[in-house]
């Protein structure tokens, strides 16, 4: 494992030089389209959450459901017992505060919540009012993560949004969630909205939405997420999920320059260095 010690060195490099938060991933999921979740026991959760930190992560999005197209929606007993164990461990050895935790139900929002992880990541439609209000009553500083999906991963790639549709319904998706989660009480600075790339979308308004980045972020805090999504394979090259790691930290150092304020990546120690260098450039 790597030692603890270096995880904040090296995040103390970076205090005050990097405007956009970098999140690890960690999936614990055996059908995830990225492959890195099949055999994920606890332990190999919590080396690789140490790893990604001390590679630099602001912090870890770990998830227990698979969003991917076609993906069936997994119950909520067995998703909790997929997070739970990997939870536990990260929470005893102190690290629980740099979790994020990818779920779209709200009951498994509630417990890990309870467990003082710093980020809910929901793909999909919100919570209900009277659901969120007590959940950012009682954790004032939790972070909220807001993600656009046209329909439901089983469902989302059988009628994808084409360009137009997609910045239209993405805009009016921000523009709700953002008044939605004030209300109930998060924190404006705390509430971070992503566009969903490939998550009902064509190749082409895949590329739409990444080009909408700069207008975007002028209004809110926005997240990307394109770590070795498919449409990169379709429009760019690489077969394997794998194979697109170089092609996706093009992408993310773009979406960095364009004033993203979140990216998620598999991959983070490469995209530390680039935003380093933007840093050091603009010093």
């Amino acid at each position: 494992m790597p030692d603890r010690g270096n995880i904040v060195a090296t995040k103390n490099e970076l205090v005050g030089a990097v405007s956009s938060k970098i999140f690890g991933i960690v999936n614990l999921t055996p059908d995830s389209f990225s492959g890195s979740g099949e055999m994920m026991t606890p332990k190999k959760a919590l080396e690789r959450v140490l790893a990604l930190l001390a590679e630099g992560a602001d912090f870890v999005d770990v998830g227990a459901e698979s969003t991917r197209p076609g993906a069936l929606e997994v119950p909520e007993a067995e998703e909790w017992e997929r997070l739970r164990p990997s939870l536990e461990l990260i929470e005893r050895e102190g690290l629980i505060s740099k979790i994020s935790v990818d779920t779209r139900k709200y009951n498994l929002m509630r417990r890990v919540a309870e467990m003082n992880v710093s980020f809910i990541n929901c793909v999909g439609p919100l919570p209900e009012q009277e659901e969120l209000r007590p959940l950012f009553s009682q954790h004032k500083k939790l972070g909220f993560i807001a993600t656009h999906m046209h329909g439901s991963p089983e469902t989302m790639q059988r009628n994808p949004l084409s360009p137009r549709s997609a910045r239209r319904r993405v805009s009016a998706f921000f523009e709700c969630s953002k008044d939605e989660l004030v209300t109930a009480g998060c924190e404006v600075q705390h509430v971070f909205l992503d566009p969903g790339i490939g998550f009902g979308k064509t190749d082409a308004a895949n590329w739409a939405l990444l080009l909408e980045t700069r207008r975007l972020s002028s209004e809110y805090n926005v997240a990307i997420g394109v770590s070795r999504k498919g449409f990169i394979g379709r429009s760019l090259g690489g077969d394997l999920p794998s194979d697109r790691d170089s092609t996706s930290k093009l992408i993310e150092g773009a979406a960095v320059l364009a004033g993203a304020k979140m990216v998620r990546t598999h991959s983070v120690a490469p995209l530390i260095k680039f935003v380093r260098l933007l840093s050091e450039a603009q010093a």
